[in-house]
C-alpha cells in the first residue's frame, strides 16, 4: 500500500537534501527502496544531478582548454 507524503515529510525531505553528503546517501537509499513514496522523486533527482554534474565537468574542461590555449599563445 502506497502512503501519501505529508507536509512534514516533505519538509524533512527538503532539509535532508540541503545537507551536502547526506543528500546523495538519502537519495540512493530512497531510489532503491521500492516501498518508499519518494522512490521516483529520488531517481529523477539523481538523474538530473548526474546531468548537471556532467555539464559542469564539460564546462571546466572547455575553460581549461581555453586558458591553456591563451597562455601558450602569449608565452612568446
Amino acid at each position: 500500500m502506497e502512503r501519501n507524503m505529508t507536509l512534514k515529510d516533505w519538509i524533512i525531505t527538503m532539509i535532508l537534501l540541503a545537507l551536502p553528503i547526506v543528500n546523495i546517501v538519502m537519495l540512493i537509499i530512497w531510489a532503491v527502496d521500492k516501498d518508499e513514496p519518494r522512490n521516483l522523486f529520488a531517481k529523477a533527482y539523481l538523474i538530473v544531478m548526474a546531468g548537471v554534474f556532467a555539464l559542469v565537468i564539460i564546462f571546466y574542461i572547455i575553460m581549461l582548454v581555453i586558458i591553456f590555449a591563451f597562455s601558450a599563445a602569449f608565452a612568446y
